[in-house]
């Protein structure tokens, strides 16, 4: 899910990166920490340090995607105790398998134009996302700047939905 999420946030904000968009993720979740740190190995030579922050942003948006879908679990978790906040996530984000027809709304969820189910995120909710993703990509080292676009596209991925296909 949070690969699926980065993609699309990396096709909006470095569209250049798709090429080797999954062998970056591959090695980001491989080991998160080296990925961001920069210290590769021969065994893993992706690595990513502070010099590089600004040029590679994929391992950096996986970072912070990890980051809002953990604060968005929080936030369903508290909305729809009843329901799996694995399924909500993926009907939320419109990833994974899903089953034919409509979606179900419920108290965390509302339906779009387009089908598709979108969390109902409160102002708190998007002040509360945007500090944890802009944390995230301060402990990352990305300049202020490219902060607010990356945290600006993944905000706005949790609020509009990807259409169904």
């Amino acid at each position: 899910m949070i690969t699926e999420i980065a993609r699309d946030v990396i096709e909006e904000i470095a569209r250049e990166e798709l090429p080797t968009f999954s062998a970056v993720s591959r090695a980001y979740f491989a080991d998160p920490q080296r990925a961001r740190s920069g210290r590769g190995s021969r065994q893993a030579p992706l690595g990513f340090g502070s010099g590089l922050v600004e040029l590679i942003l994929t391992p950096i948006v996986l970072a912070a995607t990890a980051k809002a879908v953990e604060c968005l679990a929080e936030i369903i978790l508290k909305r729809a105790p009843g329901e799996g906040t694995n399924a909500a996530l993926r009907r939320i984000f419109r990833v994974g398998h899903r089953s034919p027809g409509p979606p179900v709304p419920d108290d965390a969820a509302q339906s779009t134009p387009s089908g598709a189910v979108a969390v109902e995120l409160r102002q708190e909710d998007i002040e509360r996302l945007r500090h944890v993703v802009e944390a995230t990509l301060h402990d990352c080292g990305t300049a202020p700047e490219s902060s607010r676009l990356i945290a600006d596209a993944i905000i706005g991925r949790c609020r509009t939905p990807r259409p169904t296909s």
